[in-house]
């Protein structure tokens, strides 16, 4: 019996050593992975001063823009609209239609290989990179939220005052479940604790925390009812008039009270007006309206 006991004793201690190496070589493999991030330099972050301005009168302008990742097939492909400062432009298209690419191409993760975009006149190639960043706030699909406090994963490393933390999330429509747990809650990792709707509502309370020049909500909303989604929208309109809004979305409820919709199909414009117009004229856009309830054609 004493020689079973200290057998398993000792064999439970080999054991944990051979699973700390495993551990510890994982760490290591992570870390190198971590580091590298890290260690990376941005390029193409120099700005081209040579770029001509343009007295635009539009705000955001995109003038023949043509992008491809593969370089052998555009991606997206002579893409031509502007926005007014203030206004609203919806984007709406089947998944793989270039929506998310358009705003990569806005805030300059890649530069276009055909034409041009301008921001306030000037090529957005002729800004300093960070400086062209911050004058954006962004909700991403992918977005992630962080073990952190509630106030922390909104401030995300940024100087903001808890009053405009406190704004944000009123303004998102977030105060509801916040207040019932202040903004000390603890986040467990990606947000766990939270419903779906309830994190996309705090990553755009994050965004507007900044208060950005352009507010982006990539699909920011499709985990929201249409009461709340209506709410966000009517709050969007009464506390941030001077805010270019561009908003893409899978549910013409989203956008249809923008000044603006783009309808991309295959990385090509197959629409550009308003709601009213769209809904007449264009027949993509009849079709995705006609199979969203309490869309039909209104």
């Amino acid at each position: 019996v004493a020689f079973l006991t200290y057998f398993t004793i000792i064999l439970n201690a080999m054991l944990s050593i051979t699973r700390i190496f495993t551990v510890f070589s994982r760490s290591i493999a992570s870390a190198n992975r971590i580091q590298e991030v890290l260690e990376v330099k941005p390029s193409d972050t120099t700005s081209f001063e040579n770029i001509l301005e343009k007295d635009d009168e539009d705000f955001i302008t995109f003038e023949n823009v043509s992008f491809s990742y593969n370089k052998v097939k555009d991606d997206v492909s002579d893409i031509s609209f502007g926005i007014k400062k203030g206004e609203t432009l919806g984007i709406i298209g089947a998944t793989g239609s270039g929506k998310s690419t358009l705003l990569k191409l806005l805030m300059r993760f890649y530069d276009p290989d055909k034409g041009s975009i301008r921001i306030d006149g000037k090529d957005v190639r002729s800004y300093d990179l960070k400086d062209l960043r911050r004058r954006f706030g962004v909700v991403f699909q992918n977005d992630a939220l962080f073990r952190d406090t509630v106030a922390e994963n909104i401030k995300l490393g940024r100087e903001i005052s808890i009053e405009d933390i406190s704004r944000s999330i009123e303004h998102a429509q977030a105060s509801d479940f916040v207040k019932g747990v202040g903004l000390d809650f603890m986040l467990s990792i990606k947000g766990a604790n939270f419903s779906g709707g309830q994190k996309q509502r705090l990553l755009i309370a994050r965004a507007l925390a900044g208060r950005p020049e352009i507010l982006i909500l990539d699909d920011a909303s499709s985990a929201l009812d249409y009461k709340t989604d209506a709410s966000l929208r009517r709050e969007l309109k009464k506390h941030y008039k001077g805010t270019t809004t561009i908003i893409i979305a899978q549910r013409i409820s989203s956008i249809k009270h923008a000044e603006r919709i783009i309808v991309l199909d295959e990385g090509r414009i197959l629409g550009y007006g308003t709601h009213d117009e769209l809904i007449k004229s264009n027949e993509l856009y009849q079709e995705i309206a006609s199979t969203q309830m309490g869309e039909m054609l209104v």
